[in-house]
C-alpha cells in the first residue's frame, strides 16, 4: 500500500519462535482510517497466515519518517512487533496524538478477535495525559476474549488514576493470566489503587506483579504467593524482588500450612536472604516432603557457611536435583565449599554447581574440587578461581572426562566425610 505524504500507519514485523528467533517478514499499512474493518482484517490475516507472500515495502525516508514502538504479542509460535509509521506524534501535538490513538483502537479491535498470548503495550510517543480510558477498554477486550494470555505488560503510569479500576473489570476471574508487568515507575500507590490490585489478585490466578514499590509488594506478597501455590506452580520464582528473611518466613509458613510438596524449581536469586532465612525455607521444604526439586538458585543473597549443611540435606532428599547456584554469596568460604563436597561426592544427578565469587583456592581446596569432580556427574562447575593456570587447566580437563570413565563411589554421607577429611590431611 503506497505511503501518503503526511499519513500515519503501522508496521508489523513477524518472527518465528523455535530454536532461535528468525524474522519472517514485515507489513506496512497506511491510511488505516480509510480502511474498513473487513479490509484491514483481511490484510492482517493474510500477513498472519502466509510466511512467503510479498509484503508491502516500508516507505524509506529517514529524514521524515521513523518507526515508534506500539506493542508486541505472541500468536501461535510466532511473535509480532508493531510500530507506528509517520511524522511527528512525539507527545506534544494533540491532533497527531489523537490520530495515533485512533489507529491503536482500530488495530486492537482486530486483536480482540484472535487468541494472542504474552501481550505487551508500551508506546513511547503518547503523552501521559490520563485520557487513555478508551485504549484501556480496548486492551481489556483483548484480555477478556483471549483466554490464552498468560502475561501482560503496561506502561508504568497505568498504576495511577482510573486505569486500575477499568483494568480490574477485565482481569478479574481470568483463568489463565498469571503475570502483570508495569513499566518502571517511582509512584507510591494510593490506598484505593492498592485495594484494586489486591482485589484483582484475590479474584484471579495472578502470581506475579512487577513494577510495584517495595511496600506495596510486601503488602500483597501473601496473596500472590497463595495463588502460586493454589495453582500448583512447580516453580517458585521470586528473583530481584527484595525478598528478605521476614518474607522467606512467610513462604516457609505457607509451604508447611498448605503442605506444598510439588516444587521442582526454586529461584530466589538477587534478594536479601541470609542463612537464617534459607535454613527456615529448607526445613519447610524437607518437612513438606519436597523430593522432586531439580534446581535451586540462591545466588546474589547474603548467605554464609551456615547454610551448607541444610543445602546438603536437600541434596540428599532430592535424587533428581541437577543444578545448584549459590554464586555471589560473599560469606561462603573455603570451609563451606569443603563441606558441600561431602554431599556431592557419589552424587549421580547434579550436573552443574555455580559458586561464582572470589575464593582463594588453596592447594588443599583444589584437591577437594578435583575429588568432587572425578567422584560425581558434574560437567560444569563455576568459580572465580584465584589459582594458577595449571589448576584451571586441570579442572577443565577433569570436567570433560566422560561420566563412564569416572569412579563414582556408593557412599553414605559419613563415608564421604571421612574420605574428605583424609584428602584434606594429605
Amino acid at each position: 500500500m503506497d505511503n501518503p505524504k503526511n499519513g500515519f500507519g503501522l508496521l508489523l514485523k513477524k518472527y518465528v519462535l523455535r530454536d532461535k528467533i528468525i524474522e519472517l517478514g514485515d507489513l506496512s499499512i497506511y491510511d488505516i482510517d480509510d480502511l474498513t474493518d473487513d479490509k484491514l482484517n483481511i490484510l492482517i490475516h493474510n500477513f498472519f497466515e502466509n510466511d512467503n507472500c510479498d509484503y508491502v515495502p516500508i516507505f524509506k525516508d529517514p529524514l521524515s519518517y521513523r518507526k515508534r514502538y506500539l506493542c508486541t504479542f505472541d500468536f501461535g509460535y510466532k511473535k509480532y512487533k508493531v510500530y507506528f509509521l509517520g511524522k511527528g506524534g512525539d507527545g506534544k501535538n494533540e491532533e497527531k496524538i489523537n490520530k495515533l490513538k485512533k489507529i491503536i483502537i482500530k488495530f486492537f479491535n482486530f486483536l480482540k478477535n484472535i487468541m494472542i498470548q504474552d501481550f505487551c503495550y508500551g508506546p513511547r510517543c503518547l503523552n501521559d495525559d490520563g485520557n487513555d480510558d478508551i485504549i484501556i477498554h480496548s486492551i481489556g477486550d483483548i484480555i477478556k476474549n483471549s483466554k490464552e494470555i498468560k502475561q501482560i505488560s503496561f506502561p508504568g503510569y497505568y498504576l495511577k488514576d482510573s486505569f486500575l479500576k477499568i483494568l480490574s473489570g477485565y482481569v478479574m476471574n481470568h483463568s489463565n493470566l498469571k503475570c502483570l508487568y508495569f513499566g518502571y515507575s517511582e509512584l507510591k500507590l494510593s490506598h484505593i489503587n492498592v485495594k484494586y490490585i489486591d482485589d484483582i489478585i484475590k479474584s484471579s490466578n495472578i502470581e506475579n506483579i512487577f513494577g510495584l514499590d517495595n511496600d506495596t509488594y510486601s503488602y500483597l506478597f501473601e496473596s500472590l504467593l497463595n495463588n502460586c501455590f493454589n495453582n500448583k506452580n512447580p516453580t517458585l520464582q521470586l528473583q530481584k524482588r527484595n525478598i528478605n528473611d521476614e518474607l522467606v518466613f512467610k513462604i516457609s509458613a505457607m509451604i508447611k500450612e498448605k503442605k506444598i510438596d510439588h516444587l521442582m524449581k526454586i529461584d530466589l536469586s538477587c534478594n536479601e536472604i541470609t542463612s537464617k532465612g534459607f535454613l527456615t525455607l529448607a526445613n519447610s521444604l524437607l518437612e513438606s516432603n519436597n523430593i522432586n526439586i531439580i534446581k535451586i538458585n540462591m545466588s546474589d543473597n547474603k548467605l554464609d557457611d551456615d547454610c551448607i549443611k541444610k543445602l546438603g540435606e536437600l541434596i540428599k532428599k532430592n535424587e533428581n536435583i541437577m543444578d545448584i547456584n549459590f554464586s555471589r554469596n560473599g560469606n561462603i568460604t573455603n570451609k563451606g565449599i569443603e563441606e558441600l563436597s561431602d554431599y556431592i561426592i557419589g552424587n549421580t544427578s547434579i550436573k552443574s554447581i555455580k559458586l561464582y565469587h572470589y575464593l582463594v583456592i588453596t592447594d588443599s581446596l583444589f584437591e577437594v574440587i578435583k575429588h568432587m569432580i572425578v567422584s560425581s556427574y558434574i560437567s560444569s562447575i563455576g568459580f572465580y578461581i584465584s589459582a594458577n593456570d595449571e589448576h584451571m587447566k586441570e579442572i577443565e580437563k577433569l570436567l570433560k572426562n566422560p561420566i563412564e570413565k569416572r569412579e563414582i563411589p556408593l557412599m553414605t554421607i559419613e563415608d564421604v566425610k571421612s574420605a574428605s577429611k583424609k584428602i584434606m590431611k594429605e
